[in-house]
């Protein structure tokens, strides 16, 4: 899977913080509607994929997905995180394995919409993913912790995108995104400064510029979602460790 597939250049500007989505999403309002929309495209994958690995299949796992959304609007379970300043991830996996225990009210639950409209999710990247993996080598929290960290690293990747579009850079990011992609391959320098008249001192430059963006970049966005620096170098440890796991 390449990142670029998971998340559009537009879809990556989502509004600039998790947590300011997280306190607008307190309340009865439109505007607290709009705010948990987002947060919910933002994050459902793992919630998904989590429910996926509990032996339901693409259509349940899907309305399961819509259904846990929307019961979070109704018992207004944003404005409790918000004010406890948890992990936001931390926060969904739990939030998500209470709701499996109370699954009795799943059929209604994914009737109700909790005044939200129904989330429009595209599962197939994500049903690729666990279709390359049996089942029985990945567990459920395992699976959520993966798909939580392809959702920052895609989130990441299209934000440097998006930014070396606007710089008129594109075709030289295509040839340099596999030092920040899972699954694409870099071209030798030399290479690539020919294909663009560069020097190929040039191009190790441009190189290093985009790793230090894409740092910078997934630091924003893990920022977004815990409450201190120390959460930040935390996460970003958590992130990786996930890849390394048998």
């Amino acid at each position: 899977m390449t990142m670029e597939s998971q998340h559009s250049p537009t879809a990556a500007r989502f509004p600039p913080t998790s947590w300011t989505m997280i306190c607008a999403a307190r309340g009865d309002g439109a505007g607290a509607h709009a705010a948990l929309g987002g947060l919910c495209q933002t994050y459902w994958a793992p919630v998904y994929a989590f429910v996926r690995r509990k032996g339901y299949g693409p259509a349940d796992a899907e309305d399961f997905t819509q259904g846990f959304f929307a019961e979070l609007l109704e018992r207004n379970a944003f404005g409790h995180v918000a004010a406890e300043h948890g992990r936001l991830r931390t926060f969904l996996l739990k939030a998500v394995t209470r709701y499996m225990i109370n699954r009795h009210e799943f059929a209604s639950a994914a009737k109700r919409g909790g005044g939200i409209p129904l989330l429009s999710l595209d599962i197939e990247p994500v049903e690729g993913q666990l279709c390359r993996e049996p089942s029985h080598r990945i567990t459920p929290d395992v699976e959520f912790a993966r798909q939580w960290a392809l959702g920052q690293l895609a989130r990441a990747f299209a934000l440097i995108e998006a930014r070396e579009r606007e710089r008129g850079q594109l075709a030289l990011f295509q040839d340099l995104k596999g030092l920040i992609s899972l699954d694409s391959a870099t071209a030798p320098y030399a290479e690539i400064a020919a294909r663009h008249g560069m020097s190929e001192g040039a191009v190790k430059v441009a190189a290093h510029r985009l790793r230090q963006g894409f740092r910078s970049a997934l630091r924003s966005i893990i920022a977004e979602t815990v409450t201190s620096d120390e959460e930040v170098d935390d996460e970003i440890r958590h992130l990786f460790e996930v890849f390394q796991s048998p």
